[in-house]
């Protein structure tokens, strides 16, 4: 989807990734132990400066475990004011990138501040910020955890170069999704809002024909939720697809009856998200395609004599996010398909917990033991065949509500066993929209 004008507008601009270790947060009192600076031209890294400063002042204990700079390594090191100078003609008046703006440009402004100089006046991008646009549901997009997803080497984490050269490499992959979707102004990369995220992409009429979706679709490895949207936004339609290669044709049909105007393609994981997505809409859809995509899923996910599922008797299902890592929960307690909260294991299992012991008592309380749902009673078998269709160990982790009320620590064993287990099945977001 790209073109040459995206392509030029990028690689028209350059890039100074900085990193700074300190001797703490507070950019008042702390000092710069170390400085990274890596330069990106054309999409590609170029030249690169690194430093080791003497902060004249001690180390802290734990930040010398965090960074592994010693006392010794600095003590013959230049300080900040020797090299300030070089370090503001290297950065130039290039766009500075850091994974975490907030506290290295301010810091830098800081030093700046309190050696009579005036303060950095580039434009600034925050990659950690970037990514959280795009990819909206990510929980942590530490530098660690991002180049554990973009399979970027970062041997040495908070070592100054190691960190502004993971940062590089991130930056660059970013900017060639940005070229692959068609970006048009400079300031889409400080706000890349609602127009590049890596789990969906979106269509309009006016563009797009009808083959040029199809042929789109047909390419997609992964499962993938289609909505149509109608005048002013009005939905006609949300189709999961479990494998878009061998199922379009049948969204094709469908598709071929409809006066679209917007159509998002977007990545789901589990398929049982998009089941419930199916149903949050499901009175609004025209009657002819709410059936025809109703009998297309009964007719995928057909009942079996064997299926013992009963979501009337389910208390807590735990599944993978897109997001490495990641899980969400589904709490047949009080089932809400609008919803769905996510966790990150293990930074967040207590968090889990506390969310199903909080849905448990509400059951026993609020709700005297009885389940409630939102899900249409025409849409009821087909969640249980679905369940059942994906009834293996590695989609689903099915926890009782006594264990959760007696077990807290087995209950928050099971989860981590079963995301270490099975949960790296994902290759999102390397392969995205």
């Amino acid at each position: 989807m790209s073109d040459n004008s995206s392509l030029d507008l990028i690689n028209d601009l350059n890039f100074c990734v900085i990193d700074l270790e300190t001797t703490g947060g507070n950019h008042l009192k702390d000092k710069i132990i170390e400085i990274g600076m890596v330069k990106i031209k054309k999409r590609e890294l170029a030249e690169s400066k690194s430093f080791l400063i003497n902060p004249q002042i001690n180390i802290p204990e734990f930040i010398q475990k965090l960074t592994n700079i010693k006392q010794k390594d600095v003590k013959n090191s230049p300080f900040i004011e020797d090299v300030i100078d070089e370090i503001l003609e290297f950065i130039g008046d290039d766009i500075i990138v850091a994974h975490n703006t907030s506290f290295d440009v301010p810091f830098m402004n800081s030093v700046l501040k309190r050696l009579d100089k005036d303060p950095l006046s580039n434009k600034v991008i925050c990659t950690n910020v970037m990514t959280k646009h795009l990819i909206p549901e990510i929980l942590n997009s530490n530098l660690n955890y991002m180049s554990r997803l973009f399979n970027i080497e970062h041997s040495k984490a908070h070592r100054a170069y190691d960190d502004a050269l993971a940062t590089a490499k991130l930056l660059i992959i970013f900017l060639n999704i940005f070229i692959d979707k068609g970006i048009r102004k400079v300031n889409q990369l400080y706000y890349p809002r609602n127009k590049f995220e890596l789990d969906r992409v979106h269509f309009e009429t006016e563009t797009t024909s009808n083959d040029q979706i199809e042929e789109f679709t047909k390419k997609q490895e992964s499962s993938v939720l289609i909505t149509v949207k109608g005048e002013r936004g009005l939905i006609l339609a949300t189709m999961p697809l479990e494998s878009p290669s061998t199922e379009s044709k049948y969204f094709m049909d469908i598709l071929s009856k409809l006066d679209w105007k917007i159509i998002t393609i977007q990545l789901i994981r589990p398929m049982l998200d998009g089941i419930f997505q199916f149903n949050n809409h499901y009175l609004k859809y025209p009657e002819e395609t709410r059936e025809a995509i109703k009998d297309y899923l009964y007719e995928k996910y057909p009942e079996d004599s064997s299926n013992e599922i009963n979501i009337a008797s389910l208390d807590f299902l735990v599944t993978h996010h897109l997001v490495t890592d990641q899980v969400i929960v589904y709490s047949f307690l009080h089932l809400n398909t609008n919803t769905r909260p996510i966790f990150k294991i293990p930074a967040q299992k207590k968090k889990l917990f506390q969310y199903l012991s909080g849905q448990l008592a509400r059951f026993e309380s609020n709700q005297k033991g009885n389940r409630k749902h939102i899900i249409h009673k025409d849409l009821i078998p087909l969640v249980q065949n679905v369940l059942h269709h994906y009834r293996t160990h590695d989609h689903y982790l099915y926890l009782d509500r006594k264990l959760v009320k007696n077990d807290k620590e087995g209950t928050i064993n099971h989860i981590e066993k079963f995301v270490m287990q099975s949960g790296q099945g994902s290759t999102f977001p390397m392969k995205h929209l």
